[in-house]
């Protein structure tokens, strides 16, 4: 087993398109943590700032009908400058923890290069005929397909490491080491405003998130296994991340579609406190994700194990 996976590993990192997304992802985290420092200019009056913050927001709530997502965020908005002056608590300077944990937008990235790879990993062995030199070897078919779903998990991570070693090494040197055990003001599953470290949410964020990247690779994975169609892998996982987003609006109103993984894929949403619904928790996401990516790689190894490989 450990043999099959080595090769898997080595197919996927040895592969020129592997490289290139790679680069890719490496440029845009670093990119991403100049444009933030670009847009981010320190603020001299931070009570200024935070009453300007409190006026703004709270015109959006009364102005504007808006969506329960963005109340939501107006309302933690406004509870928290409001907060920030009832206590005399400015907000800390940009350091490079906040702005690591201010660019996970990139994340989005990393699902979307896992997905491309995830949906080529069984269909290409098919279209470049090798899938049936894998299977006369003496390994069971469950073997093999779990290898290659093992090398999947691999690059997720290799890929969430690179992202994150980019912008934050590009972030230390924009910014300095500064205060690693610096706080800010979040709110709690409970609704209450406390001072949490920066450090610890953003390697709660980032943590977490492999399970958001693997759940969208392992959909990929399955498409491409059942139906061996690369392209039909590709394009239906990323539809399925963009109705995603989208679900997670209509989660609010509707209480069933929390079951459902698409609602439970970001996990940023904990960390400022803007789950779709006020009972969903981060474990509770986790798991439904996990639920669905062990049904997933169950339903392909039974495809998997059944068809005929022979071309």
């Amino acid at each position: 087993m450990t043999g099959l996976v080595k090769n898997e590993v080595m197919k996927i990192f040895c592969r020129r398109l592997t490289k290139i997304l790679l680069l890719v992802l490496c440029i845009f985290a670093i990119a991403s943590s100049f444009v933030y420092k670009s847009s981010n200019q320190p603020v001299e009056d931070w009570r200024a700032a935070a009453e300007e913050t409190v006026t703004r927001n709270q015109n959006r709530l009364d102005l504007v009908e808006l969506s329960p997502q963005l109340k939501a965020d107006a309302e933690n908005k406004l509870a928290i400058a409001e907060y920030r002056l009832e206590h005399d608590i400015p907000e800390p300077a940009t350091n490079a923890i906040s702005a690591l944990l201010n660019t996970s937008g990139l994340i989005e990235t990393i699902i979307i290069i896992v997905l491309i790879i995830a949906a080529e990993i069984v269909s290409r062995e098919y279209n470049d005929g090798t899938m049936k030199l894998l299977l006369i070897r003496p390994h069971k078919r469950t073997k093999i397909l779990l290898s290659k779903y093992i090398a999947v998990v691999f690059l997720g991570i290799v890929a969430l490491l690179i992202m994150v070693l980019s912008a934050g090494i590009t972030n230390f040197l924009l910014y300095g080491f500064g205060d690693l055990h610096a706080t800010d003001l979040f709110i709690n599953q409970q609704g209450e405003i406390v001072q949490l470290s920066l450090l610890s949410q953003t390697v709660k964020l980032y943590l977490t998130s492999i399970f958001s990247v693997l759940s969208y690779a392992t959909i990929a994975f399955a498409i491409s296994t059942i139906l061996r169609n690369s392209a039909l892998a590709v394009g239906g996982a990323l539809v399925l991340m963009i109705c995603g987003n989208m679900m997670i609006e209509s989660t609010s109103k509707i209480g069933w579609l929390k079951y459902l993984p698409f609602a439970n894929s970001d996990m940023s949403l904990y960390i400022y406190h803007l789950q779709p619904r006020p009972e969903m928790i981060m474990g509770f996401s986790i798991a439904v994700l996990v639920a669905y990516m062990i049904v997933l790689l169950m339903v392909s190894m039974v495809v998997f194990q059944k068809r005929d490989v022979s071309i």
